[in-house]
């Protein structure tokens, strides 16, 4: 194992990045110290204490002011050979606005797995927003800096229940998760997911979760805070109401397993306050983690 590399002074953008980039190498060099490394492939072409730049390859229209951008390793041949990163963890984009530095963190979703060199994000943009003019402007071949993978949650498969409670964008997270359960066929957690979004044309990865709707056990919930008219796909439950602790009242009565855990993912005031529903309808045995 080789010692983390260390960053250059021009790598930290003096803008309050969480993790700062100092903060990582501090964190992996004393992993190394202790001969912890927390990457054990020393192949992947992400690092968490060095820029790696990535080339964007697609762009693809999702939602409402919501794409999917793919942005592919291209710096071979060298000694890596895919991107690796945890269900759940996010990457840390590098961008500039006139000279001023600034990042923004993204969870990796799941592709077809056939490019291991290759990340796919979901990216909503924003009328106003520093990021969403770097990614309005970006071109295709256009080479953007990440590093990471960071996060430190872990997919625990023991798991008698599983509920998930996103709101927009924060389903990427969590997708990534459920995405990881329903696809390990050791695996017996049930996974239940209740989505809130703006209009029926704001839904998130909405085909892709009819698709994990397939598996025996997962199933879902979208909740629309602003729908005039709902168009439902077959077998999917949209509600034209914001979720409130009903609903979650309702999930807690209808399981009685002890092993639940609760991932929430959305804006911070949306962390809060689901947290506390949550908290108010719980049993003993529910654990709730806000990413």
């Amino acid at each position: 194992m080789e010692p983390p590399l260390k960053p250059n002074e021009a790598d930290c953008c003096n803008s309050g990045c969480n993790p700062c980039i100092f903060d990582v190498y501090e964190d992996q060099l004393n992993k190394y110290l202790n001969k912890q490394l927390y990457i054990s492939d020393a192949r992947n072409c992400l690092s968490q204490t060095a820029y790696t730049a990535f080339t964007l390859k697609e762009i693809k229209p999702h939602a409402k002011n919501t794409f999917i951008y793919t942005f592919r390793y291209g710096n071979t041949p060298d000694n890596c050979n895919r991107v690796l990163y945890k269900p759940g963890q996010h990457l840390l984009m590098k961008a500039d606005d006139n000279a001023v530095q600034f990042t923004r963190a993204y969870t990796p979703i799941p592709g077809d797995g056939t490019d291991l060199l290759s990340f796919t994000v979901l990216v909503k943009l924003y009328e106003n927003g520093a990021m969403s003019a770097f990614f309005r402007n970006l071109r295709m071949n256009d080479d953007v800096l990440w590093r990471g993978p960071y996060g430190d949650y872990e997919v625990d498969y023991g798991l008698s229940r599983l509920l998930l409670i996103a709101q927009g964008t924060g389903i990427a997270p969590l997708y990534t998760i459920a995405h990881d359960i329903l696809h390990n066929e050791s695996c017996e957690t049930f996974v239940h997911l209740f989505l809130c979004s703006r209009t029926e044309d704001d839904i998130p990865l909405r085909d892709e979760l009819y698709q994990l709707a397939s598996y025996w056990n997962f199933t879902y919930e979208i909740f629309l805070s602003q729908a005039t008219r709902v168009r439902c796909k077959y077998n999917e439950t949209v509600h034209d109401f914001r979720l409130s602790s009903n609903e979650i009242e309702a999930y807690f009565l209808r399981i009685s397993d002890d092993r639940l855990q609760v991932l929430i993912c959305g804006s911070d005031a949306f962390n809060v306050d689901v947290s506390r529903l949550v908290t108010e309808c719980k049993t003993d045995g529910t654990e709730i983690v806000a990413l």
